[in-house]
């Protein structure tokens, strides 16, 4: 049973691994960069009319972008004192003279924020969002989502500050892009965040990748990156709490009355113990159809002292105790199925039959199932338009990351889903573009190999081990900055990481004691089987040398007492 667990629990490694490897590209090396011949496209200025926000960092950082000095809500001693900076790509470079907004910190939280020319209102034709991420570095931990922040934006930007929409990439245990959207109930004046089931993976690589999320008049949604659709669906249907509460709810004043039976069976009162039950019967008895071999030799000692063992030259009496040749295993039983003692063999009792027990019969008091009674949901309401968000007053990324590099460029925000489009195929797709062939410069494709399955098989897991060692990592770091609660609230999956590191190390611990149950088992002595007339010796022989074994190990300790007291007299 033991290795069919083992064989199931590698078989689900390497096909998770196999799953991460096929949607994940491969992670760009963190190495200099070396020189390419690549002739880059001279970077332009790009116009879009009617734009709530386009962006492209053409000038610098202030005043129009505004870092944050404030701290996390309720937490003085983690401020954003991340730096952010405005400059020319340094890793993989597809543009030349092409500028973006950098993280330049590591392992800090950091929050930047502009405000739009005018509120934003999604209520009209909805909204389109739509930005660049490149990640100059390889990412283990950290966030690369935008937050459209809620109107009107009074204090600086912080986690506390309100938001409308959070989107975007973040891989800090699992990797996902985000999808977040707080609605107003207008019954409890409350916001609630509902997030996206499911949500899409992002790429982990260098190159630059766009992420697009439109929310349409119709409540509908779709997320696309690099321009085809990953994810869409309804803000009625595809969120976590729904938007809409239900309309009843279990009455928490309802309590199960005291003498409420829940129980289905209970014993049967009327059951008596048959005359015949044997409880003190043995699970095990002697198998009285074993006999024993007839070459078996019962008068043999399975050990006898070695005769060609000579006293040593400077063995001193006196000081050294009486000496005696070392015990070998008897070359007789070598030849026979066995010496010593012989005994029968133990085989289950038939008549075997435990403790007795009752059986189980219908309860005639069993009331059912209890449930709280439901009642009317005094905070029910029903919006059929959740698209008619917040108005939005400005845009910002609130992120916290263990690598420098993340870079945003090409900021998107409107309701028109065909300006996006074009965006995506005048600005980002030539730049990508040339990225690839960049990255195809620095590294041609070495002439196609066949590899082994082992190896590719370990490939595998070295990529699924890996992950979850980040995912750790993420989660341990999340855990420092933001407490354990919240850092399970925020990443699940860092938790579950967490769990499978833990349950891994303890499989490997029980793996590595099986072996060693099993090796000092074979230095153990073998209980004498059962033995019909014509079986094969060698089992016999087996544990007769084993059994010797174990008698020289006592006489030799005989010995060595025999010269213990010699000395001490």
């Amino acid at each position: 049973m033991a290795h069919k667990l083992n064989f199931l629990l590698l078989a689900a490694l390497a096909l998770q691994a196999k799953r991460v490897r096929g949607n994940e590209p491969a992670v760009e090396s963190a190495a200099e960069e070396p020189k390419h011949t690549v002739q880059l496209p001279q970077f332009t200025p790009y116009t879009v009319p009617g734009a709530a926000l386009w962006e492209q960092f053409i000038g610098e950082l202030e005043p129009q972008w505004k870092r944050s000095r404030a701290s996390k809500q309720d937490k003085d001693e983690d401020r954003y004192d991340g730096e952010w900076a405005v400059e020319e790509i340094e890793e993989l470079a597809g543009i030349a003279g092409d500028k973006g907004l950098v993280v330049k910190s590591e392992a800090r939280h950091h929050a930047i924020s502009t405000r739009l020319d005018k509120p934003f209102d999604p209520a009209h034709n909805g909204l389109v969002l739509q930005y660049e991420v490149k990640l100059q570095k390889t990412l283990n931990c950290g966030g690369a989502y935008a937050k459209l922040l809620a109107s009107p934006m009074n204090n600086e930007f912080s986690d506390a500050t309100p938001y409308v929409v959070m989107f975007g990439p973040d891989k800090c245990g699992e990797s996902k892009v985000h999808f977040i959207y707080r609605h107003l109930n207008p019954v409890t004046g409350e916001y609630t965040e509902h997030h996206l089931e499911q949500p899409p993976t992002p790429p982990a690589d260098s190159l630059t990748h766009l992420y697009t999320l439109s929310i349409r008049p119709n409540n509908t949604f779709a997320i696309m990156i690099d321009g085809t659709e990953r994810k869409s669906g309804s803000l009625l249907e595809n969120f976590t709490p729904p938007v809409n509460p239900p309309k009843e709810i279990n009455d928490p004043k309802d309590k199960k009355p005291a003498d409420w039976v829940d129980e289905e069976s209970i014993p049967d009162p009327d059951a008596t113990k048959p005359e015949d039950w044997d409880e003190d019967a043995p699970a095990m008895i002697p198998d009285e159809d074993a006999v024993k071999p007839k070459d078996w030799l019962e008068d043999e000692p399975l050990m006898i002292e070695d005769p060609k063992a000579e006293k040593p030259a400077d063995w001193d009496d006196e000081e050294d105790g009486d000496w005696a040749p070392p015990m070998v295993p008897n070359p007789r039983c070598a030849e026979a199925d066995g010496c010593g003692p012989w005994t029968r063999p133990q085989k289950r009792n038939p008549e075997y039959k435990g403790k007795w027990a009752p059986p189980l019969i219908d309860n005639p008091a069993y009331k059912g199932k209890w449930a709280p009674r439901r009642i009317a949901n005094p905070d029910y309401f029903e919006d059929l338009d959740p698209y008619k968000l917040t108005k939005i007053d400005a845009i910002g990324f609130e992120l916290w990351t263990m690598q420098s590099g993340i870079t945003f460029d090409n900021i998107y925000l409107g309701d028109s889903a065909k300006a996006a489009e074009q965006i995506a195929e005048e600005v980002w797709k030539p730049k990508h573009d040339s990225e690839l062939a960049v990255r195809e410069a620095l590294n041609p494709r070495p002439a196609q190999k066949t590899e082994s399955k082992l190896s590719g098989v370990l490939d595998l897991f070295k990529v699924r081990f890996g992950d979850i060692a980040a995912s750790v990592t993420g989660f341990y770091a999340r855990v420092q900055h933001e407490g354990l609660v919240e850092a399970v609230r925020q990443d699940r999956s860092g938790a579950i990481a967490v769990v499978m590191a833990v349950g891994g190390l303890a499989w490997l611990a029980w793996n590595m004691l099986s072996v060693v149950s099993f090796v000092l088992g074979l230095a153990q002595p073998a209980a004498q089987p059962a033995q019909a007339p014509a079986e094969d010796k060698s089992d016999a022989k087996a544990a007769a040398e084993a059994s010797t074994s174990a008698r020289a190990d006592t006489d030799s300790g005989a010995a060595v007492k025999r010269k213990g007291k010699k000395s001490s007299s």
